[in-house]
């Protein structure tokens, strides 16, 4: 027999809107009147009493649409997008607990697309483990994989991808704004009322006006791959290390590590609680996630140089996205010399570069480069990049990064404002 629950509007660790059921954690509670048509994970518990098992959404960026016993005693999930036509991103998390310890089988499956990444575990929604083989099988149709684990008391979250969830990267915000050069400020809200938040790394003396680099992540909820390179990336800016010191007597950067709270917090594939790809609106500016943040670019003109704009995303694979060397820039050979020096640290894991001649033009960064005429990348980070080796990857990005920045700056180069692609 199966007892499905929807839980009350006031949970031990949030709160529900009404409108959609995403789930919004304690940090970020607002009263949003925003009715977003989007097909939303429903925040519920189904429990299964003849096996003792139970299943959840309770808890930020989970998503499944439906949950069943199937013959046998195996149990069926099912995830399906936000809102079409979206991006062959399938995401899914979920908990599953036992009144008693036992192995079961559990079929995953996506409406409309292949299933895209290999499942992680974790006991505690932190650290993550993936499935090998001989615990997840993908198949037999694309769309589909069957998952065996042993289940308990104890809860379990089995996830498309380990969850960078708003809390982490609120927890991790609110620690790195405790260094005396950084400080933390809400930009905006998000379509359904969530904060947005900037960081500010600025050591530069008092006196001295800043060149600034920006960074952006988080546009695309399941790209969490992105979100690890960006915290290495930043923690290496904000070292203790000789090139970090003199790098931030210079330079300040500007970050947004969460740039749409509404689709991580609901467990979307790809899009905001307007069902739009965030990455598709730089120079439409339909959004208020994407205003927000524009208007705190576009006022660096008043404070300082813009040098860099960095935006952190996932795919299948890693890869640099930037502008040909031979389009105009405020700073000419800046990106070849960058990824120069990422792969003398690195020989055989530098991420392959794309240059588009034919860009989508309404992507963050290549919006930057219009607006600023400055070096943009977008970093991609592959799903199933070693976790080890993403970190490494974004430390020597962020090193070389910090080399050519200061090389650069000491050129005293002239801004033109301006600069027409």
């Amino acid at each position: 027999m199966i007892i499905a629950r929807r839980v009350p509007s006031l949970i031990l660790a949030g709160v529900i809107t009404a409108a959609t059921c995403i789930f919004v954690p304690p940090h970020a509670r607002a009263a949003t009147s925003a009715k977003p048509s989007l097909t939303a994970t429903p925040v519920r518990t189904w429990e299964f009493s003849e096996d003792g098992v139970r299943f959840d959404t309770q808890f930020s960026a989970a998503r499944i649409n439906a949950c069943t016993r199937t013959a046998g005693g195996q149990f069926a999930v099912v995830t399906s997008p936000e809102n079409r036509p979206i991006n062959a991103s399938p995401w899914f998390a979920f908990r599953v607990t036992a009144k008693t310890e036992k192995t079961i089988k559990i079929h995953v499956s996506c409406e409309g697309t292949a299933l895209r990444y290999i499942p992680k575990i974790s006991v505690d929604g932190t650290s993550w483990i993936a499935l090998p083989a001989e615990a997840y099988n993908h198949g037999p149709a694309a769309d589909e994989g069957t998952i065996t684990l042993k289940v308990g008391p104890e809860p379990l979250w089995v996830s498309a991808q380990e969850i960078i969830s708003s809390e982490r990267l609120e927890a991790w915000s609110r620690t790195l704004e405790r260094l005396p050069f950084v400080t933390r400020n809400e930009i905006g809200r998000s379509e359904l009322g969530q904060p947005i938040y900037k960081l500010e790394i600025n050591a530069v003396p008092a006196g001295t006006k800043p060149n600034f680099i920006t960074v952006v992540s988080r546009q695309h909820p399941p790209e969490t791959t992105g979100s690890q390179a960006l915290l290495s990336f930043i923690e290496t800016l904000v070292a203790e290390t000789p090139l970090a010191h003199r790098f931030r007597e210079k330079f300040a950067v500007m970050l947004v590590p969460l740039v749409n709270p509404d689709g991580v917090n609901g467990g979307h594939w790809r899009h905001n609680a307007r069902g739009v790809d965030l990455n598709r609106d730089w120079g439409l500016w339909e959004n208020s996630e994407t205003r927000a943040v524009r208007d705190q670019f576009q006022a660096l003109r008043e404070r300082g140089p813009h040098y860099f704009h960095i935006d952190f995303h996932s795919s299948f694979a890693d890869g640099l996205y930037t502008q040909p060397d031979d389009w105009p820039s405020q700073l000419p050979g800046f990106t070849a010399a960058w990824i120069a020096g990422i792969t003398s640290r690195l020989p055989h894991n530098t991420p392959k570069r794309s240059t588009q001649r034919k860009p989508t033009i309404t992507t963050s960064h290549n919006w930057a480069y219009r607006e600023f005429g400055i070096p943009t990348c977008t970093y991609e980070v592959g799903d199933n990049t070693d976790r080890v080796m993403l970190q490494a990857i974004a430390t020597a990005a962020a090193k070389s990064l910090m080399e050519q920045l200061l090389a650069a700056e000491a050129t005293k180069p002239k801004f033109t404002v301006p600069i027409k692609p």
